[in-house]
């Protein structure tokens, strides 16, 4: 009870009355659903064969901030991931599609479940998506009852160690946290969790629901809230204090939860180097970035691209490859993205190849 009054409480003081009174008629009916048994041909049971499938293991949570392309990510081909909402975006430029998956905001079903059905469900393990959201949106409605999706509760706004009752608690890294914690993880690593949000213009439908007024500029690519898509305005100072419960919660379960990832504001975790986490040679890097899925496209080694691209000198006049560092290469990505394929970081740089180039490479 006293985690619903203090959420209560928040949402008066962040959002006001009226959302607080339609948060809570909407809640209510969520209820009422549970009560009567409306809440769609659900099998909780599925969760009892998930329970510690992974014991011990070690697993990375992938966040969608901008950081991430700052990072070589294609290190994390043998590693167990889970991602978020739009990650498909970041595919063509990986080796590797995400292990687990979830959403949990409304605004992004509803704008994007038949990508998700078409694009995410088809190439991983296991889904998760709460049945009823507690805005009263009935997730099983847009979401394909697949055997790798698994439905959580997420109708008490804490944090769970007995699933499939999962607590939303800001933000979906936390539900996240929670599944992993079930599935067994003792390590998890959490990357492009920036906690930074820069100013985008956006259409106010209340004080909660925003719908961007231009291309994103807060996420790993700028078509990922684009123009006209909505979603929930980041409160971040919340999300931080449920980061705060959250390492809590997990220091309570044993279960070790690290910032891996570049930059941004989250201190809650400890912060340890990515690359310290991998012992690749030099030979098998090369060997992981040719299997980054924009290579296998146009038929070429990486090796071919490193020897044949000059540096990056002017934005106006770019060759069919370049290469540039880290820091200029993930500033030109939102630029670039659709018109070039960013591959790397690799030694500090990055490599640019025209997307649909018609050279003969």
């Amino acid at each position: 009870m006293i985690p619903i009054l203090n959420k209560g409480i928040s949402t008066i003081k962040n959002d006001g009355l009226i959302v607080f009174a339609l948060r809570t008629f909407n809640f209510s009916i969520v209820k009422f659903k549970r009560l009567i048994g409306k809440g769609g041909n659900i099998d909780y049971k599925k969760w009892d064969n998930l329970k510690d499938r992974y014991k011990g293991q070690r697993i990375f949570i992938v966040g969608n901030g901008p950081s991430l392309n700052k990072m070589p990510l294609y290190l994390l081909k043998d590693e167990y991931k889970m991602c978020f909402n739009r990650f498909n975006l970041m595919y063509d430029r990986l080796n590797w599609k995400p292990d687990f998956y979830t959403v949990i905001d409304d605004l992004v079903v509803k704008d994007n479940y038949k990508e998700i059905n078409e694009e995410i469900l088809p190439y991983v393990n296991e889904a998760f998506f709460p049945d009823i959201h507690p805005s009263n949106v009935d997730f099983f409605r847009y979401i394909d009852n697949r055997p790798n999706v698994n439905w959580f509760i997420a109708d008490e706004p804490k944090f769970h160690a007995d699933l499939p009752k999962c607590g939303h608690n800001k933000t979906v890294v936390n539900a996240g946290l929670q599944i992993a914690a079930w599935l067994g993880f003792t390590e998890i690593y959490l990357i492009g969790v920036d906690m930074t949000f820069g100013e985008q213009k956006v259409k106010k439908l209340n004080s909660r629901d925003w719908e961007a007024g231009e291309d994103d500029p807060n996420h790993f690519d700028p078509r990922y809230f684009k123009k006209g898509r909505k979603y929930h305005n980041p409160t971040v100072h919340e999300m931080i204090e449920k980061f705060e419960d959250a390492k809590i919660f997990f220091d309570q379960l044993g279960v070790k939860v690290f910032n891996a990832g570049v930059g941004g504001k989250l201190e809650v975790f400890p912060r340890v180097e990515f690359n310290s986490l991998f012992n690749y040679t030099d030979s098998q890097l090369i060997d992981l970035l040719n299997s980054i899925e924009n290579l296998k496209k146009i038929g070429k080694t990486f090796t071919y691209i490193e020897q044949n691209t000059e540096h990056y000198k002017s934005i106006e006049s770019l060759p069919d490859m370049f290469k540039t560092g880290t820091d200029i290469g993930a500033k030109l990505i939102p630029q670039l993205i659709g018109k070039y394929n960013p591959i790397g970081p690799y030694k500090n740089l990055y490599y640019f190849v025209k997307a649909e180039s018609n050279i003969q490479l």
